[in-house]
């Protein structure tokens, strides 16, 4: 399939987490166009087997790659963590693949502390990805992590944020003296002013979305496929597989304006 500056990029989650990556996208990528998929059927990935995660996964990024996407993002730290290799390999030359780790662990922020916390899924704790990927490049960091395996669900059911803050409290109390937190899982993306009151501002929140896009802006500006031109007419299509969640529309409506469109696609998943 032949792609260029104005194929769509394709974009995917366990549900809305990588809605907040897709929503950078715009401010920093103004005249991309995008396709998202949410696996509303099966969240959260968090609590899911390996096998699943990537049988699943593999299954959502081929979709995405024949709608002739010209990248992928997948923005979901589970998946990362867990199918990032099987999906390099299926689409090698193929198709610009982006994700929501490795620009992190790369950036030199790092090089600012001493001691960070990580908060995620069981599913990407059990992989011990970040530890692996941030001691490669940054010997020094003294990294504390936790699984917070309650986070994603309660904010996929759109719980209310006073009986939220609760779990917050309860999870961050684990982390002490702390020079940073990485919310390692898009969906707590949602929490960053209840994390950061948490800390009365005393912890660095890193922003995970800020360093994702701008390294997917450089990446495309690279091979020449950003889209420099205006595309009026070609709104972001959001998918879901299971019936779109009144939570779902809600906040992609809150995001990106009433000018969407919604679909549903099914997956004989495993």
């Amino acid at each position: 399939m032949k792609i260029s500056p104005l194929s769509p990029i394709g974009v995917f989650d366990s549900g809305i987490g990588g809605l907040l990556i897709a929503k950078e996208m715009k401010i920093q990528m103004p005249n991309e166009y995008f396709i998202y998929f949410g696996d509303t059927q099966n969240m959260p990935y968090g609590e899911k087997s390996r096998e699943f995660i990537r049988n699943n996964s593999l299954k959502i990024a081929s979709f995405l790659y024949k709608k002739n996407c010209k990248a992928l993002v997948i923005a979901c730290n589970s998946i990362v963590s867990n199918a990032l290799d099987l999906i390099q390999k299926k689409f090698h030359k193929k198709i610009l693949i982006f994700n929501v780790i490795d620009p992190v662990v790369k950036n030199t922020i790092f090089l600012s502390y001493k001691k960070i916390g990580i908060i995620a899924t069981p599913a990407t704790i059990h992989s011990n990805f970040y530890i692996k990927k941030i001691k490669k490049y940054y010997h020094h960091l003294d990294i504390v992590q936790i699984s917070t395996p309650l986070l994603a669900p309660i904010i996929e059911n759109g719980w209310e944020m006073k009986k939220i803050s609760p779990v917050i409290n309860s999870y961050l109390n684990h982390f002490k003296s702390i020079d940073a937190i990485l919310l390692a899982c898009t969906h707590y993306l949602f929490l960053k002013q209840e994390i950061d009151n948490f800390y009365h501002g005393k912890v660095h929140l890193i922003d995970i979305q800020k360093i994702v896009v701008k390294e997917i802006r450089k990446k495309l500006i690279e091979n020449k496929l950003l889209c420099i031109h205006s595309t009026w007419g070609r709104l972001p299509v959001f998918y879901t597989s299971s019936h779109r969640p009144i939570f779902f529309e809600k906040k992609v409506r809150i995001l990106f304006g009433k000018k969407v469109f919604f679909k549903t696609h099914v997956f004989n998943f495993v």
